[in-house]
């Protein structure tokens, strides 16, 4: 009898475990074929750009949606149609190298809060992935410190920081 209750609370707790870690985004040491990949949230990671094998990859883990911040010239319709082939959703956010300006944040709050986690956000090598967080997070409320520090572990470069921290302190009162 004990044996067997003692099945019956691993099983429970096993499922628990699963239940909560589907909706779940993996950690950098789950995943492969994704350049630059980062766990940023429980909900969200951000990356390079996608091939073939990674959009296979961001479906065996479960990913709902897919957010592109590259330009039109950078192949963004190839993407949309592996995306969506694949079941996602794909929403393309424009962002260029000059930083994240306040129309392209607007839409990337819009498609957090109209889309389905799991989310990829991603670029060409990850640096404007983790600009536009940054920029959403200092835009939440986010200490500046704290922003920049998940940004720059999230893929964010040196040159993007420089704009994203341009943008917020011309955005703040009385400057940075």
């Amino acid at each position: 009898m004990l044996f067997v209750r003692t099945i019956i609370v691993l099983l429970a707790l096993l499922s628990t475990n699963w239940a909560i870690a589907k909706d779940q985004v993996p950690y950098a040491t789950q995943i492969n074929d994704l350049m630059n990949y980062h766990r940023t949230t429980p909900t969200i990671a951000t990356s390079g750009a996608l091939s073939a094998d990674g959009v296979r990859e961001l479906v065996k883990h479960g990913f709902s949606t897919v957010i592109d911040l590259r330009t039109a010239a950078e192949g963004t319709d190839a993407e949309k149609k592996m995306v969506k082939s694949a079941g996602m959703t794909y929403i393309n956010i424009p962002v260029a190298n000059d930083g994240v300006k306040e129309t392209q944040l607007e839409a990337f709050k819009q498609t957090l809060e109209q889309n389905s986690p799991p989310f990829l956000i991603h670029c060409a090598t990850g640096s404007r992935a983790g600009a536009m967080w940054t920029a959403y997070q200092l835009n939440n409320g986010v200490a500046p410190e704290i922003a920049l520090k998940e940004g720059r572990a999230s893929g964010m470069g040196s040159g993007i920081e420089k704009k994203v921290t341009e943008y917020w302190c011309a955005k703040i009162e009385g400057g940075c």
